[in-house]
Parts: structure tokens; sequence; C-alpha cells
């Protein structure tokens, strides 16, 4: 391998590590998004509970 084979084979592997985080991050924010809504339904549901059992 000539050293401009070994170079490009260097910034594909750089190229793709950056382009997997960046999914990693993008989807792991629409994860977090998806998370925060369950728990706010599930906060809820429970107040609803609670109130009904006080009554």
């Amino acid at each position: 391998m000539s050293e401009n084979d070994i170079q490009l084979l260097a910034l594909g592997a750089t190229l793709g590590v950056y382009l997997m985080l960046a999914f990693q991050i993008a989807f792991g924010i629409l994860d977090d998004q998806r998370d925060r809504k369950v728990i706010r339904a599930a906060e809820a549901s429970l107040e609803a509970a609670q109130q009904t059992a006080d009554a």
C-alpha cells in the first residue's frame, strides 16, 4: 500500500467515526424526548389516580 492509500483509509475511518457519533447524538436526543413524554404521561396518570383515591 502506498502512503496515499493509507491516508485515504485513515480519512475514511475518521469520517465513519464522526458520522456514527452524529447519528448517536441525534437519535439519543430524540430518544430522550420520547422518554420525557412517557414520564410526563405516567406522572399525570399517577396524579389522577391519587386524586381519585383521595375523593
